[in-house]
């Protein structure tokens, strides 16, 4: 969305992020890819659609019109159970090329050191099934049900 301040970016994210919600699930709710939500909440307001941030707005009682105050997020911890990191960009992942094609091997020891909600290493919330197809997560890079990466 154009005209957007990216600052109000981080409002979204620190939104869902205070909801405990993954940004595949969020995608999937407001009809939009969990890249392009990820890119968004990271101050590139251009990746989504009007539409699709008039959807956030209303999910998260975000007033598009007001002045923004950007806070830290909290970090909460939980269940212990094994999770990755979706944040393309978190150091956390290893980054490797299959004939050209770039994926990211996540490392579910140092993002979920103690079996928190968030990763250890970026903050953001962990992914503990696949955004695609909803299986359970295993070791590795890509879905062992669908065969899509876990982070894209």
């Amino acid at each position: 969305m154009k005209n957007l301040d990216s600052n109000l970016c981080s409002l979204f994210k620190e939104a869902r992020r205070s909801r405990a919600l993954s940004q595949s699930v969020v995608a999937m709710e407001v009809g939009c890819k969990q890249s392009a939500l990820s890119m968004f909440e990271q101050g590139d307001p251009t990746k989504l659609s009007s539409e699709v941030v008039e959807k956030l707005a209303k999910k998260f009682d975000i007033d598009l019109s007001a002045p923004v105050e950007v806070r830290p997020a909290a970090t909460v911890f939980g269940v212990a159970h094994s999770g990755y990191c979706p944040n393309r960009s978190c150091p956390s992942h290893a980054r490797y090329l299959v004939d050209g094609k770039e994926f990211f091997r996540p490392n579910p020891v140092e993002t979920d050191p103690v079996g928190g909600k968030f990763c250890a290493v970026c903050g953001e919330v962990l992914e503990r099934n696949c955004p695609h197809c909803g299986a359970k997560i295993h070791p590795g890079a890509v879905c062992s049900v669908c065969g899509q990466p876990y982070v894209c």
